[in-house]
């Protein structure tokens, strides 16, 4: 075997250091701003009216929070995000638990009584980088073969191994899985668009959990780790998913740590407790308070390892893990989902726990999000072990789009990634109370805005880009679409900036940014480039990966909407408006119907 070499370790601590300090540096400058310009970029909530303060049993206080008459809550700030709550002068550090455009709800750390307005701030908070470069470090000592396979070091010698939980695969799913069951340390799946993916996890899972395991199923998102729980579930696993209640969906809810606790054997004792706790925190008497808070703890210890002990699959977001990591030690398996959207570090936090890591992603979608340019996190381990020659056992049938529609992708992954008869030619008019129109009886369509005025524009406080004209153009598509009968749930609307995904918020369909749509799918999706302008400036418009994802969204209808004469400079773009041509799907905002938008 190869020496070992921990410079790696050492790049990505620094890599990781100068993403901290420029997020921070970002936060900071955004800090400077008034609070109107902070509420225009998202990182401010109006003042708000508080409507309930209450202190919790266990500590700390629950803000309800409501906007003035006629506002709304914009989305920059999320639930489960750190906040600063400031009031009469003072700073508190809290967290969302909820919200929506009309409400807020906001713990505090700190025991307060706060009236009348306070102002929401984003938090910058360094848990996470703190957590990752601990990982690292950690890491670099540690001497199990895991290891030395992620730092290229060694082979896995592991042989395909079959399973009865493989039977509902087809060929690809199934020899990947069965390469995953045979390895001894290290196995990567790529799993293109629609191939199943989480499918394949699935059937992978069951089968660990056959052969006696209780494998751990990670990813980097709080969607994905929700998919993961309910696919997961629905194979017939008993599944536990750890993480703040208020970033796990409705979907998965069930599964979580707080509702397994209460439904178990502990789950009343505690439920007295915390009536016990509330009473003795109204009446004054602190000192019983703090005792019985303690025997409170202790209980939600033992119900939290009655629930790990019991649970056969465990889901969690590689950002929560560390918080469990001591009662997560010694497992056999982990299997990573978004492996190519995850910063390396993040990945390292499972590696002390397991001594088998299953990678799954698509080197070819969307990569890790990093704020810093050019900074090396933004080159995934996925797509680092790749690059150094690991094989990956890739998935080559995709159930999800349109043959035209996957055609446009052709070049990025070949003639081996096909379509299964069962979408290969399905409409949207085929859709129960869709019409046949011009746009529900063809798949693909390309709406070209060469010679309309509609050139891109930068909103001076978020620095993020628009295209007004291309505005009016996708409510002009959807609102069609929708006469036609198809639902708005249907419906997902796409475009690279935040600024244009801001000015399409009013309709009555899902519109996000092509980030927030990667791993999902809709029967119908309408995608807005944004960029038209003289100088053929395109930004991270040109990214290949970032094309690759917003036109593979779709299932029946896809319809792209940008300026060809500024888009095909780039190569990629060229390239889609030749096979949308050859598609036939190619007319210009010139024509009916789409012409009046330009009056």
């Amino acid at each position: 075997m190869n020496t070992r070499d921990t410079g790696l370790f050492g790049e990505l601590l620094a890599a990781l250091d100068g993403e901290r300090v420029f997020t921070r540096t970002e936060h900071d400058r955004l800090m400077k701003l008034g609070l109107e310009d902070r509420i225009a970029a998202g990182a401010s909530w109006p003042l708000l009216k508080v409507d309930t303060c209450d202190m919790l049993p266990w500590g700390g206080t629950r803000l309800e929070l409501r906007p003035p008459r006629g506002a709304v809550l914009h989305d920059g700030i999320s639930v489960g995000e750190p906040v600063e709550v400031r009031a009469r002068g003072e700073v508190y550090a809290g967290s969302v638990r909820g919200t929506d455009s009309r409400y807020a709800e906001v713990r505090l750390r700190d025991d307060v009584e706060l009236d009348g307005e306070v102002e929401v701030t984003k938090r910058f908070d360094p848990t996470s980088f703190e957590r990752y470069a601990k990982a690292l470090r950690i890491g670099e000592t540690l001497d199990k073969p895991l290891v030395d396979a992620l730092l290229g070091l060694a082979e896995d010698a592991g042989e395909p191994m079959d399973h009865p939980a493989f039977a509902s695969l087809n060929a690809s799913q199934a020899r990947a899985a069965a390469t995953a069951l045979g390895c001894e340390h290290l196995a990567l799946i790529h799993g293109p668009p629609g191939t199943g993916k989480t499918h394949t996890i699935a059937a992978l899972a069951k089968a660990l959990v056959d052969e006696g395991e209780a494998p751990l199923a990670l990813a980097d998102s709080n969607a994905a780790v929700d998919h993961l729980a309910v696919r997961l579930a629905g194979a017939g696993l008993t599944v536990l998913r750890l993480g703040l209640p208020a970033r796990i969906g409705s979907a998965a809810a069930s599964y979580s740590l707080e509702e397994t606790v209460a439904r178990g054997p502990y789950g009343q004792a505690l439920t007295t407790l915390e009536r016990e706790l509330a009473k003795l925190r109204s009446a004054g008497e602190f000192r019983t308070w703090r005792q019985l808070r303690r025997e409170l703890r202790d209980l939600r210890d033992t119900a939290t390892d009655h629930a790990l002990s019991s649970a056969q699959a465990v889901c969690c977001t590689l950002g929560s893990l560390p918080r469990f990591s001591e009662r997560l030690a010694g497992r056999r398996t982990a299997i990573v989902d978004e492996a190519t959207q995850a910063i390396e570090p993040a990945v390292w936090t499972v590696v002390p726990l397991v001594e088998r890591l299953v990678l799954v992603g698509d080197p070819e979608q969307l990569g890790p999000v990093v704020m810093q340019p050019g900074n090396a996190l933004a080159v995934s381990l996925f797509e680092r072990l790749v690059g150094e020659g690991r094989g990956a056992a890739r998935l080559d049938v995709q159930h999800r789009m349109h043959q035209d529609i996957q055609s446009l992708v052709v070049q990025v992954y070949g003639d081996t990634y096909e379509a299964h008869p069962s979408v290969a030619g399905h409409l949207l008019c085929e859709l129960p109370g869709v019409a046949e129109t011009p746009l529900t009886t063809a798949p693909v369509h390309l709406i070209d805005t060469t010679g309309s005025g509609f050139e891109d524009a930068r909103d001076p406080v978020t620095c993020s880009t628009y295209n007004d004209g291309e505005v009016r153009l996708v409510e002009l598509v959807v609102a069609q679409l929708r006469d036609a009968g198809v639902r708005a749930e249907d419906i997902g609307v796409i475009a690279p900036y935040s600024a244009q995904v801001q000015r399409l918020s009013q309709l009555d369909v899902e519109v996000a940014t092509v980030n927030a749509f990667q791993g999902r799918e809709k029967e119908a999706i309408v995608c807005s480039f944004v960029r038209s302008n003289p100088d053929g400036e395109l930004g991270f418009v040109a990214d290949r990966r970032r094309l690759t994802v917003a036109i593979t969204r779709a299932r029946r209808c896809l319809v792209c909407i940008g300026d060809l004469g500024t888009l095909s400079a780039h190569p990629m773009f060229d390239d889609l408006g030749e096979r949308a041509a050859a598609l036939d799907a190619v007319v210009s905002v010139w024509s009916p119907p789409w012409d009046v938008v330009l009056s």
